[in-house]
């Protein structure tokens, strides 16, 4: 009831949510000074760093461009010479639609053979921005995992209306509307075929994302398509009771969007003149959170995330997953919304939210938000995957900087990311180092082992079904709890819309 009501409300906020080679193109290029990896497509040059090598903007598919737009990807060329690979591709914010490049990062000397752990992010940004570079303050840098032993691949894929559209003239064609998560299961199979040449295992893959990246996560389980291309997951704040746009709603934007920019039917023209358009031609509707989401299209999402698992479609793979502890940050919430909210309601807030009544209904409202997105639904989603007896491990991130803890609602939306990749590049106050550590070495134990307690340090205990436990990273270190947070959870899990 109350999420309901919320979310109508803050829909202008932003949520930070192997190919083989087609054909042979030619380079043109002076190889860079460093490591060169040799891969289906052909040599790359990359450089090496503080113990770590990377190789940037690797074309994983071909430019979804021309009449390749709205269509799923389809294999990137190969190429003669050796490819500089010491520059990233372009991203593809803004109506950037030749963007489909990805990055590694490897322990410097990695070795074909060696099988090392291979971990796959995914960035956030509503499905609109975003970058696999860095973005909203985190370099998403994998140096630090590199020292672990770890390598890290991070991927751009299509967003806004190139990545999540539909429309009945596309829908003729019988492919999915959502060629972002395409893309993502296109940079999987690269990964596949390729990654063993970098020194990697391709059948100890880990998926990692944070917001939309953590949404996709979530789909990605539930993707008969991405089956076997990973053995474990980590969601960040991956809104599990999320809800894709239905297919009419979505073919409904698309039309309107279409007629706006003047392109009228629903026949194999109208979809020819639709990929003749720019794409900043079709405007967007509503807010920031609605302009793109995953489409209920029956091929790569069938149901919502929190249905999917309840039905037993997800992959049974190791999941370790959690949120922050003001993740209403991305909303901003007020104190009027909780007034507004029927006496009853209000009542059963404040008896899980301020039970000592210290009539703080700022804090009580972010909690609440916080909760009804992510904590509660993070709760569910753990219970239904013990019940199903898949090893699963949640977090709660809670560490807010020393100068700001007193006049701070807790640690906002995204900002776990930094302290995930840590490294130099973080630009970390001397209180965040420790913790960056930690957590970076329990995400490269968990990709290593399926178990992020082999990282060595607090014990993180698993979440089941006789004990509902988790750890918090907060300003006092590393905790594990039993039942954190049960009373208000309970509260928020009765205000789900049903």
């Amino acid at each position: 009831m109350i999420r309901r009501a919320f979310v109508a409300k803050v829909a202008g906020a932003a949520l930070a949510l192997g190919l083989a080679a087609a054909s042979t193109a030619a380079f043109a290029q002076t190889p860079a000074a460093g490591p060169v990896v040799k891969i289906r497509q052909g040599a790359l040059a990359g450089a090496t760093a503080e113990g770590a090598s990377s190789y940037l903007g690797i074309p994983y598919a071909a430019p979804p461009v021309g009449p390749l737009r709205w269509k799923p990807p389809v294999a990137a060329a190969g190429w003669s010479g050796t490819r500089d690979a010491t520059k990233p591709g372009a991203s593809c914010e803004k109506d950037v639609e030749d963007c489909l490049y990805l990055n590694v990062t490897t322990p410097a000397g990695a070795k074909p053979g060696q099988k090392l752990p291979v971990m796959v992010w995914i960035h956030g940004g509503g499905f609109v921005i975003g970058t696999s570079m860095g973005s909203f303050g985190a370099v998403h840098d994998g140096t630090e995992f590199a020292h672990k032993g770890v390598i890290t691949v991070s991927l751009n894929y299509r967003l806004g209306h190139a990545g999540f559209f539909a429309h009945p003239a596309l829908d003729k064609e019988g492919h999915t509307a959502n060629y972002g998560l395409a893309d993502q299961i296109a940079a999987l199979k690269w990964v596949k075929a390729n990654i063993a040449s970098f020194g990697g295992d391709p059948s100890n893959v880990t998926i990692f994302g944070e917001s939309a990246g953590g949404i996709s996560v979530l789909y990605l389980m539930l993707a008969p398509e991405a089956r076997g291309l990973f053995e474990k997951a980590i969601g960040e704040s991956s809104f599990p009771r999320h809800m894709p746009y239905d297919m009419a709603k979505a073919d409904g934007m698309g039309v309107r969007a279409a007629k706006a920019a003047g392109v009228d039917g629903s026949d194999a023209a109208a979809a020819a003149a639709l990929r003749a358009l720019p794409l900043s031609k079709l405007p967007y509707e509503g807010g920031f959170t609605e302009r793109a989401q995953p489409i209920l299209d029956g091929k790569l999402v069938a149901s919502g995330i929190t249905q999917g698992f309840a039905a037993g479609h997800q992959a049974k793979v190791p999941l370790l997953f959690g949120g922050n502890s003001n993740e209403a940050s991305l909303f901003r919430p007020t104190v009027a919304q909780l007034d507004a909210m029927p006496p009853a309601a209000q009542a059963e807030i404040k008896a899980g939210y301020d039970p000592q009544g210290t009539g703080d209904k700022l804090r009580t409202i972010n909690e609440l938000v916080t909760d009804e997105f992510i904590t509660e639904p993070d709760r569910n989603l753990a219970r239904i995957e013990a019940k199903a007896g898949v090893p699963v491990w949640l977090y709660f991130f809670s560490f807010v900087p020393e100068k700001t803890r007193a006049t701070s609602q807790g640690a906002g939306h995204v900002t776990e990311v930094r302290f995930v990749f840590g490294g130099d590049k973080q630009r970390f106050l001397p209180e965040e180092v420790a913790l960056s550590k930690s957590m970076n070495a329990y995400w490269a134990a968990f990709a290593k082992s399926g178990t992020p307690d082999s990282a060595g340090g607090v014990a993180w205990p698993k979440f089941d079904l006789g004990r509902e436990a988790s750890i918090e990273f907060g300003s006092d270190g590393v905790h594990p709890h039993e039942d954190q947070f049960k009373a208000r959870l309970d509260v928020a899990e009765k205000l789900q819309p049903k």
